[in-house]
């Protein structure tokens, strides 16, 4: 089993960045359960889901501290069998949570925690995780009305959550790992948990920070970006969209976003690029294209900067 509690000084801290390199937290979705003491019963790992990783867990009936591994998935963990007393700690102090099942926890991207628990009766306790992909959530964060690109402590991250739908959720994912669902069928779930998660768990609308563009004018930005990743669009396109000079344009974009129409522009190239990498089979040089970029320099040079790697190191670690 996995859940957190927050962690000083990760709060400003984007998905992916900080101390891993990208690659690294996406690498370590795979291997996140070396860290666990629990045993693998099966897992989505090779049936082509692409908006997220699933497993099933048979968890030992008692787990003394240990130190979950951080990944840049947003973690859901349901259990399935068995009920116990989990812990994690938060400073100096323990917090426990009683979990049978049903009981679901959910984890922020980057999170670590140090957990343990104890089982209540004899009944064998088992588990099953779904490890959202952060390009996922971003993309479901901008369809419901946010600037995607979120960070940690936007999101999800509780010990324990009473709310039926991620709990039949849950269940659901678990028969569909057993059966090996289609990804069209893995991946509605993944669509479906994930918004659940932003609109209610969460409370309200992914957090944006106080704009000058107006919150229509800053979607509709966001939205003509993503929708000409391809194309090579200028400041002045942009300056068009908004109706409003380049310069202040400029100006209200990095005071809305936190960064430049080319730097946000980049980053969405390059998750649009990890994607393809991970669940097509267009070569590099397709990828490139598909990304609005001509030279196979610039493109290794832009991912390697936001993914610590080249672009087919990356595949090869990740898919």
């Amino acid at each position: 089993m996995t859940a957190t509690a927050p962690q000083p000084g990760d709060a400003l801290v984007p998905v992916g960045c900080g101390s891993m390199s990208h690659s690294e937290a996406l690498a370590g979705v795979l291997t996140a359960d070396r860290a666990l003491p629990s045993r693998r019963i099966a897992g989505s790992d090779g049936y082509g889901w692409r908006s997220m990783l699933a497993r099933t867990y048979h968890d030992p009936s008692v787990a003394d501290e240990f130190e979950t591994a951080p990944s840049a998935a947003l973690l859901v963990v349901v259990v399935t069998n068995g009920a116990y007393t989990i812990e994690a700690k938060s400073g100096p102090r323990w917090h426990s949570a009683a979990y049978q099942p049903g009981s679901t926890g959910v984890t922020a991207p980057l999170r670590t925690s140090s957990l343990r628990w104890r089982a209540k009766s004899a009944e064998p306790l088992h588990s099953v995780h779904m490890y959202l992909y952060p390009d996922l959530v971003d993309e479901i964060s901008h369809e419901l009305g946010g600037m995607g690109m979120l960070r940690p402590h936007e999101l999800p991250d509780s010990l324990a959550v009473d709310d039926g739908f991620i709990t039949a959720t849950g269940y659901v994912i678990a028969k569909a790992i057993e059966h090996r669902a289609s990804p069209l069928y893995a991946d509605s779930l993944a669509h479906s948990l994930t918004a659940h998660l932003l609109c209610t768990v969460q409370g309200r609308r992914p957090e944006e920070p106080r704009v000058m563009l107006g919150r229509t004018a800053l979607h509709s930005l966001l939205g003509y970006l993503r929708e000409h990743l391809h194309e090579d669009v200028t400041l002045d396109d942009l300056a068009g969209q908004a109706n409003m000079s380049k310069y202040h344009l400029l100006r209200t974009f990095k005071r809305s976003t936190g960064t430049t129409p080319h730097r946000y522009l980049v980053r969405l190239r390059m998750r649009k690029a990890a994607s393809l990498l991970r669940n097509s089979s267009q070569t590099v040089q397709q990828v490139m294209l598909a990304c609005g970029y001509q030279s196979a320099a610039q493109f290794s040079a832009a991912f390697r900067r936001e993914y610590g790697c080249a672009p087919g190191q990356y595949r090869r670690v990740i898919g």
